[in-house]
């Protein structure tokens, strides 16, 4: 690392990657709400996206079992953000409970997002807790397992 780099804090980026989803899922486009990442923090926000919308049909799924209602729009994306990164350890960028920590890191530190950050907190901690149990009740779920809207389509 260059002397004048600094360690971009993974907080700050998912903190980015939920903006960028709550944006896609306002129907923006990805390539649009990436532009918008300040530069210092787009290639890693970039990577994290990408594998975030691989694996949102899942992280969706996995949110419904986990919280009764939809959180507001920030704190859903920040949530599901956090969900389709560490639901399959094997694929997760960091260690899961990394995840899960500068996740309720990046909610404490954003005004859209911090009387949330206990929610959002109980929701990742239960999901730790219970990982292998919610995952597997989502494996029926078409959405969750192919990652693609399933509008009923017959046989």
């Amino acid at each position: 690392m260059d002397a004048n780099e600094q360690k971009i804090p993974l907080w700050r980026q998912l903190q980015a990657v939920a903006t960028v989803l709550q944006a896609i899922r306002a129907g923006v486009s990805g390539t649009a709400a990436l532009a918008d990442v300040p530069a210092d923090l787009r290639p890693g926000v970039q990577a994290l996206s990408f594998q975030v919308l691989r694996s949102l049909g899942r992280a969706e799924a996995l949110r419904q079992l986990l919280a009764n209602r939809t959180p507001p729009p920030p704190a859903d994306a920040l949530l599901c953000a956090a969900l389709a990164l560490a639901w399959r350890a094997e694929d997760a960028p960091y260690e899961v409970f990394t995840l899960v920590n500068q996740a309720v890191e990046a909610a404490k530190r954003s005004a859209a997002t911090s009387a949330q950050a206990s929610f959002i907190n109980a929701c990742l901690r239960r999901f730790l807790r219970e990982r292998e149990a919610l995952v597997a009740s989502t494996d029926q779920n078409p959405v969750a397992r192919w990652n693609h809207p399933y509008g009923g389509l017959r046989d």
